[in-house]
């Protein structure tokens, strides 16, 4: 059995994957802090460093070095540099560290005591220009290149990687595919993330202004007063806020299409998957590493800005029998992608650092 170690347990896609990748893979879970979460943890070894509520000493610290880089993902998304460091005197044996920063236990463990480790890559800091990016991109590349192996979550990332002569194996996120497309679905359009000023919510309720039918954007938001001001300024957006899993796989299931942005964000989007899984066919942009997923026209649409996709939901919300062949071709693509899958190729590599 090898850990996995993970920096927040919130309700964000690097956490979901951590969570599942334990589930599937019958890994230990090793958490640094808990946070706000709906993930069913009971099949799941999982440890607690720091719980819900809890600060340390220098955790004002580290918030405030944290706002430097990342204001707009509130105090949740602060790295905790005490717990990292006192993680490498407690994770023993083959570990898997979710982000670079996690990662930094591993180099830390492998200087000391000799040890191997594996590294998720979500997003890198390495393309970044700018003097205030030289310290995290200098410890980005050291805990790169001393990991055994690196997975990262997109052809797109492995690409920026290879090109600093880091090597990569790409290692998709899974879903748990439906049986069958719920048919009968309702006119509105699905949101999922977890939100905040760099997703540019201000687009999906542009796009609300323009679309025949609803536009509902589900999921956690970092700050509370990011969502209000958002609610106060586009109210023809159903804005759900937090929901239960349950509610939101309903709601994946019910919505005739998905909608989800990137920019320059080489990660997938676990709303792309999820929406696959669940028989809803996905509208994504260039700037969305989930395009890896998309079939343009058979199972989604890749489009170029608003006005590409107004027109995309418009055609698919006027015409049930398009929507239905694209919810049909959004499940059968989704089937390579179980978490079963990935556990296995994950297991293959970890069986390697024992």
């Amino acid at each position: 059995m090898f850990t996995i170690a993970l920096r927040v347990l919130w309700n964000g896609g690097v956490a979901r994957i951590a969570v599942e990748e334990a589930r599937n893979a019958k890994a230990k879970l090793f958490v640094y802090r808990e946070s706000f979460y709906d993930y069913d943890l009971s099949d799941i070894n999982v440890t607690f460093m720091r719980r819900r509520g809890q600060k340390g000493f220098f955790t004002p610290l580290f918030k405030k070095i944290t706002e430097i880089y990342a204001k707009n993902r509130g105090d949740d998304a602060t790295v905790d540099l005490d717990l990292i460091i006192k993680a490498s005197k407690i994770i023993k044996g083959p570990a898997l560290f979710h982000d670079q920063f996690a990662g930094i236990t591993g180099y830390l463990r492998k200087k000391f005591y000799g040890e191997e480790y594996a590294l998720y890559l979500h997003e890198t800091s390495l393309p970044l220009k700018g003097l205030k990016y030289a310290l995290p991109k200098a410890m980005e590349w050291k805990v790169l290149k001393n990991a055994k192996f690196v997975f990262t979550n997109s052809k797109w990332n492995k690409e920026v990687l290879q090109n600093r002569g880091i090597s990569s194996e790409v290692l998709y996120p899974g879903c748990y595919p439906e049986e069958k497309v719920y048919e009968k679905k309702e006119k509105f359009v699905l949101a999922v993330s977890m939100w905040d000023s760099g997703r540019k919510p201000e687009i999906y309720g542009e796009i609300a202004k323009r679309i025949k039918g609803k536009l509902v954007m589900a999921g956690s938001w970092a700050r509370q007063d990011t969502m209000e001001e958002f609610k106060r300024k586009y109210p023809e957006v159903i804005v759900t806020g937090r929901i239960p899993e349950e509610k939101l796989k309903e709601l994946y299931r019910k919505a005739m299409l998905t909608i989800r942005f990137g920019f320059d964000e080489r990660g997938p989007g676990m709303a792309v998957l999820e929406s696959l899984c669940n028989g809803t066919a996905i509208i994504v942009n260039e700037g969305l590493g989930g395009k890896e997923f998309v079939i343009n026209g058979e199972n989604g649409f890749i489009v170029k800005d608003i006005h590409d996709s107004v027109d995309k939901i418009n055609e698919v919300l006027e015409n049930n029998e398009l929507m239905l062949r694209l919810s049909r071709n959004a499940l059968e693509s989704s089937k390579k992608y179980s978490w079963k899958v990935h556990a296995d190729k994950l297991n293959e590599y970890m069986d390697k650092l024992k």
